[in-house]
């Protein structure tokens, strides 16, 4: 952003540019600041890992009872939840096995990482719920998501 603007003031100083031109330029970056740092987005925090179970009650129980902690239903999963990180719980087979990590983003606007994605030359489609699937080298979902819950 420091980089931006300084050209924006050279290019002003060395009179390729009108009054006019730099304000309009500044105005336009400072409405655009949330898209272009969501634009460039980094991975902030593993958000959760989805884990697939045979009986999804009794592994719920499980991680209440050992973990003392909350583990909230929703749409046919549950979340153990970990401070801001969590555990999904998916009923699947074969169980036991690490379905996909999803990664937070902050500020996480789904068309800026959508473009941001395409030009780091990844292909991603829709995940069931929020944010984008990506595939790691070996096969494994990455999610990538906002950091809500």
């Amino acid at each position: 952003m420091k980089l931006t603007i300084s050209n924006l003031l050279k290019s002003y100083e060395n009179r390729k540019m009108s009054r006019r031109q730099l304000v309009e330029g500044l105005a336009l970056l400072a409405a655009t600041t949330q898209t272009a740092s969501a634009a460039g987005f980094q991975g902030a925090n593993i958000h959760h890992l989805s884990i697939q179970v045979s009986n999804l009650q009794k592994s719920a129980d499980f991680y209440a009872k050992t973990f003392n902690c909350t583990v909230t239903k929703r749409d046919g999963t549950s979340r153990v939840e970990l401070g801001k990180q969590g555990i999904v719980l998916r009923e699947a087979k074969p169980a036991g096995r690490v379905d996909h990590i999803a990664i937070g983003v902050d500020n996480f606007n789904e068309a800026a990482v959508t473009a941001d994605l395409k030009a780091r030359g990844v292909t991603a489609s829709k995940a069931k719920g929020a944010g984008f699937h990506v595939v790691d080298p070996d096969g494994l979902p990455i999610q990538i998501s906002g950091n809500k819950a």
